[in-house]
């Protein structure tokens, strides 16, 4: 059997919440179903068959100005495609065209053309925020917690707006020129996206943000944590784990190994082992749970106690060395 004392084991107070893997993935299914409607599947669809409808009547095979707005699509295309996954919170690594359509993106450049025309600083714009938007959800998917905790650290970019680089951009729409109409319908389906992902983070922000977290009382350590609870959850099943400690967020993924009935205060004592917890982070639960003890040994020194809390102390910190290990030697 393994040394089931190997962490330093403390009592804390902190800013912590935590969900089951069942309860994250009847989350995301209704995120998804919210995100995207059948209404808004069937809108992204149309303006779709509309940009191709137009790119193919508009211009010949061969034209400078197609092969920009074939590019402008196709990335919009492969936002859309990382953005679907992420929705389902599915890691898109594991689709086996990923990493070339990765590598193909890096090396798309915007086409060089013989001469300027008015709208080509709103190309350049859509570049540069099709650029922002595809490092972001990149970011996203290389920083995730086993391919199964998303996060959104970046804040909320505006939405692509034209009249910011060309005023007059729907009047030459309404008049038939088609490079505007084609523009006009390329942003439209680059809006729909960014408020997909909008509203994506916005959902993960009720759940992530740090000041909505309860504080509870955990028995925490660099191997996982223990708590007292009402609620009684399955052993083994996976846990995602969100924790404030100090200024630090931690985030971590673990697994249930204990669930103890304790009848005299009709609760449960669940358990939870870390997994995969990198040595960084193991560093850091320790020296937050080493300096707790120390504040705390500090302020009982400033504090004379009586006889009774003398006793109760005592009694508290034997209790603490008889308390069942959670680590899965025990299980």
């Amino acid at each position: 059997m393994g040394n089931v004392r190997r962490y330093f084991r403390y009592d804390v107070e902190i800013p912590i919440f935590f969900e089951t893997a069942d309860e994250q993935e009847s989350y995301q299914q209704q995120t998804y179903e919210h995100l995207m409607t059948a209404k808004e599947a069937a809108y992204l669809k149309k303006l779709n068959r509309d940009i191709q409808l137009l790119l193919g009547e508009a211009f010949s095979g061969g034209s400078e100005t197609l092969q920009i707005f074939q590019m402008l699509n196709h990335r919009i295309d492969f936002m859309a495609w990382i953005l679907s996954a992420l929705m389902r919170a599915e890691d898109p690594r594991k689709q086996p065209e990923y990493q070339f359509r990765v590598r193909s993106d890096k090396n798309t450049r915007l086409p060089e053309t013989r001469k300027k025309t008015k709208i080509m600083p709103l190309i350049e714009g859509m570049v540069v925020q099709i650029n922002e938007h595809l490092h972001e959800l990149i970011e996203v998917v290389q920083n995730s917690i086993e391919g199964k905790i998303f996060l959104y650290p970046r804040k909320i970019r505006p939405l692509f707006k034209a009249k910011d680089y060309v005023k007059n951009l729907q009047e030459l729409a309404d008049n038939g020129f088609a490079p505007a109409q084609v523009l006009n319908l390329l942003i439209e389906k680059l809006n729909a996206y960014e408020r997909l992902l909008i509203e994506l983070k916005r959902a993960y922000l009720a759940k992530t943000n740090n000041e909505t977290w309860a504080v509870q009382k955990v028995n925490l350590s660099a191997g996982g944590f223990s708590f007292n609870t009402p609620s009684k959850f399955a052993f083994f099943a996976k846990m995602n784990v969100f924790m404030k400690l100090g200024e630090d967020i931690l985030v971590c993924r673990g697994r249930v190994v204990l669930n103890k009935f304790l009848p005299s205060i009709s609760l449960y004592k669940v358990g939870v082992e870390f997994e995969s917890l990198s040595k960084a982070h193991e560093r850091l639960i320790t020296l937050y749970v080493q300096h707790q003890e120390l504040r705390d040994a500090m302020r009982s020194l400033e504090e004379p106690q009586t006889d009774n809390e003398m006793d109760e102390t005592v009694s508290r910190e034997v209790g603490d060395e008889t308390d069942e290990p959670f680590e899965i030697e025990e299980i």
